[in-house]
């Protein structure tokens, strides 16, 4: 393993460290009662207890310190370990049911070790625990002791490599999800400063392409009425009046389009509808407004989709079809979100009236969302809009 850094959220064999401790102190109290339920006792039994407290007390950090898991410095590690092992070798001179303690110390080296490190600390441990009971419990059964320990060594050497290459695997996949997270946060930035430029770039053209040609408008009919006679002085005024007037309009259109960021912390129904309440105010044109269906979040790119549609509609219905009511319906369905915008101003031919920027700027915006944009209007009865949007899919935002 390499060097890690503690995750805010625990890794799955982290969550389940409390059963190693659980068991390690376990071990230590059923040692305690085996040693003193033995027939003789032993002699010093209360030093005993003394080594049985030592070795619990060298045993916290590992619950305190989270970040034994993996030392960054495996020799500090194994040099703490040493001490731990001659508290262990004390233990066993004096008692041989002590041996019952390599449950507190297997699950150590191969949980907070690399696993090389592991094998060879696990057969140092292995061959120095035979030596030390051999030395002290002499027996003529020592090959088969040696046999058996062997066995288990290898055993616990192959379920020690395979629980830390599934450590190893599942630390590798949570530095990948991490990598992968901080590219979506960086994606989403760049998208966002892309989105920036992008709506700058738009204002530009707009200035460049309406406000830049009416105020050079302006300017001409001015000088021309600086220096022309007193016929024509009338006529240049005139048209630069015009001109200053749809300047001004192109100015509230492209102040209207930019609105959107007031209403980021509310719903599209909320922002619609205060949008709705200040043109109302500003124009004296009654909106109503109704929900059916089940409300829920759309897609943020759809919300604001929509409430530019609303936006450019509301204006159009200012600037051509002279009506003074205006229903809008926001209709919630299984698979399928529309929002219908009525007035019952003049209303126009469809198939006689070519469609204009704004018209043709909403339907783009319905298709871009996989969605559709309809036009019911007829003369003296007013217009109907309605997008029509999926939201089958999940959002996500």
């Amino acid at each position: 393993m390499t060097k890690t850094q503690k995750n805010k959220n625990p890794e799955v064999w982290e969550q389940w460290d409390w059963v190693w401790h659980f068991s390690a102190y376990s071990f230590l109290i059923l040692n305690i009662i085996f040693v003193y339920n033995r027939e003789p006792i032993i002699v010093h039994f209360s030093f005993f207890l003394v080594l049985s407290a030592a070795l619990g007390l060298w045993y916290i950090p590992f619950i305190t310190i989270s970040n034994l898991r993996v030392w960054d410095n495996p020799k500090r590690g194994a040099l703490y370990l040493v001490l731990g092992w001659a508290i262990w070798g004390g233990l066993i001179s004096l008692a041989a049911d002590s041996l019952l303690l390599i449950g507190i110390f297997s699950p150590l080296i191969f949980s907070r070790f690399p696993i090389r490190w592991s094998i060879g600390i696990t057969i140092f441990q292995t061959l120095g625990l035979y030596v030390l009971y051999i030395m002290l419990y002499p027996t003529k059964h020592w090959l088969t002791i040696l046999m058996i320990i062997l066995g288990l060594l290898i055993i616990s050497t192959i379920i020690g490599a395979f629980i830390s290459s599934i450590l190893i695997q599942s630390t590798n996949r949570q530095r990948l999800i991490d990598e992968l997270t901080r590219s979506r946060a960086n994606l989403m930035r760049v998208e966002r400063e892309a989105g920036r430029l992008t709506e700058r770039q738009r204002i530009a053209r707009d200035i460049h392409d309406t406000l830049a040609q009416h105020f050079t408008s302006i300017i001409m009919h001015l000088s021309a009425a600086k220096h022309g006679n007193f016929e024509t002085v009338q006529t240049h005024v005139q048209q630069a009046e015009e001109a200053a007037r749809e300047g001004l309009d192109e100015i509230r259109r492209i102040v209207w389009d930019m609105q959107p960021e007031q209403f980021e912390k509310a719903s599209l129904i909320e922002a619609i509808e205060e949008l709705a309440a200040r043109w109302s105010a500003e124009n004296n044109i009654q909106v109503k407004m109704k929900v059916t269906g089940n409300p829920r979040s759309l897609a943020s790119a759809t919300e604001t989709a929509l409430l530019r549609i609303s936006q450019e509609a509301m204006q159009n219905i200012n600037k051509h079809a002279q009506a003074k009511n205006v229903n809008i319906t926001f209709s919630f369905m299984e698979d399928i979100f529309v929002m219908d915008i009525a007035d019952d101003g003049l209303g126009f031919d469809p198939s006689k009236s070519k469609n204009g920027f704004g018209m043709k700027t909403m339907r783009d915006r319905a298709e871009e969302l996989n969605g559709t944009l309809t036009i019911e209007s007829e003369r003296g009865n007013g217009t109907a809009i309605a997008v029509s949007i999926p939201i089958s899919e999940e959002n996500d935002d």
